[in-house]
């Protein structure tokens, strides 16, 4: 019980955050996904076959191809040739929410890829918690 008050206490506490901007339909967060397995990139073919056994809305990307970092890029099968979503009014509520979402893995919040118009910043800045 005392965890779960310690809990709900840091979620009221914890900083918030507010997105900015609006979406430029260019398809980027659909593509160049990178999925986390055990707090780390998916870089096997192997590991992701596990995980898609385990998780079937993995089943919903297929690899695309590698970064820079050797880590292994998915693309979300109902992303069409326009950059819109064959899905829209049904996607997840990870879709919607994002990029204000945590990664579905790995629990840290996304970062908007470079040269998308969403901007995500704290509601307060840091001085204000300490006053």
């Amino acid at each position: 019980m005392l965890n779960l008050i310690r809990y709900l206490i840091s979620k009221f506490n914890s900083p918030k955050y507010i997105l900015k901007g609006e979406c430029k339909k260019c398809g980027h967060c659909c593509r160049n996904i990178v999925f986390y397995a055990y707090d780390k990139p998916i870089t096997d073919e192997k590991i992701y076959n596990e995980l898609k056994y385990k998780n079937k809305r993995l089943n919903l990307f297929y690899p695309s191809g590698k970064n820079a970092k050797g880590e292994i890029l998915f693309t979300c099968k109902s992303l069409l040739p326009n950059n819109h979503c064959k899905y829209y009014f049904f996607r997840s509520f990870y879709c919607r929410k994002y990029p204000l979402v945590k990664s579905l893995t790995n629990g840290k919040y996304l970062t908007p890829p470079e040269g998308c118009g969403y901007s995500i910043e704290l509601s307060k800045k840091f001085i204000d918690y300490m006053q």
